[in-house]
């Protein structure tokens, strides 16, 4: 299966590709930084980098996905103009649609 994985570093995503990628799924993962493209590439992904606000982004990388496993990354709980509810419900609407 082709499968498209966010959140992809951490203590869910990272062992979630590690996984597919054992069993045999092509695997792409998103992140936000280029400077991960090596370590995930060491997993035996492929790297997606983008963010999730981008709808276009968004669109190119699930086209031909069989699954997505989405997560919203964590907001900057330093910015006092954050309106989380507003931030992940904008997530995941981006998700959504894609």
């Amino acid at each position: 299966m082709k499968i498209i994985v966010t959140g992809s570093l951490g203590h869910i995503g990272k062992p979630l590709t590690e996984e597919l990628v054992q069993k045999g799924h092509t695997v792409r993962v998103i992140n936000s930084k280029r400077e991960k493209q090596k370590e995930i590439e060491g997993l035996g992904a492929t790297a997606a980098i983008g963010t999730l606000e981008d709808a276009d982004f968004l669109t190119t990388t699930f086209t031909g996905a069989d699954a997505v496993y989405t997560m919203v990354p964590p907001a900057n709980f330093f910015n006092p103009n954050l309106n989380i509810m507003e931030y992940c419900t904008g997530t995941s609407n981006n998700l959504h649609t894609h």
